[in-house]
């Protein structure tokens, strides 16, 4: 949310500097497009990040036990035991969805090859951010999410700033169609 109101605050800024004139020139399909190129920049930046971590990345290989789904409102992650091959007994949280993780039978035991994020510092601890299932039901699946500092996650901002530009563009060529109306009819 944070990312996407500096965005919409740019976005903001960008269509102020923008003369009437200008704005006037700008067809009406335009302002749609930021619109939908906006929602397009939303998804792609909510669903394949989290948020941006300078913490340090351990890859790990081990099994996975006990996992529970934890929701929170309208939100929900997943927080499993992790056992690595070598190593100690590592709690993870993740909002990567695995196959089967409500069904215990199927999912302990799994072997995993995990990237976390070694913090507990973070809304969500020791985050895992990439997963691939190396044995048992669903090998070969593989599921991650973005954490760099200068990630996917860049495309929120530029989202807020779009949606911005095109919601204001619609409103101010409206504004300008009934002027531009009563000109041409004089």
């Amino acid at each position: 949310m944070v990312f996407s109101l500096i965005g919409i605050a740019l976005g903001f800024v960008g269509f102020g500097y923008l003369k009437p004139s200008r704005r006037a020139d700008i067809p009406v399909f335009v302002w749609w497009v930021c619109i939908a190129l906006a929602l397009v920049a939303f998804a792609i930046g909510i669903s394949q990040s989290t948020v941006p971590s300078f913490a340090p990345r351990i890859t790990a290989v081990g099994n996975a036990y006990d996992c529970l789904q934890i929701r929170e409102g309208r939100d929900s992650y997943f927080e499993f035991r992790f056992v690595p091959d070598q190593g100690t007994t590592v709690e993870l949280e993740t909002e990567i969805a695995l196959p089967n993780w409500g069904h215990p039978e199927v999912f302990d035991g799994r072997s995993l090859r995990v990237v976390y994020l070694d913090t507990v510092n973070r809304s969500l601890k020791n985050e895992a951010i990439d997963i691939e299932i190396l044995s048992g039901a669903h090998a070969g699946f593989h599921d991650s999410v973005d954490a760099r500092p200068f990630g996917k996650w860049m495309v929120i901002p530029l989202g807020g700033a779009l949606l911005t530009f095109g919601i204001f563009g619609i409103k101010a060529s409206k504004a300008e169609a009934p002027a531009v109306s009563r000109a041409l009819s004089n």
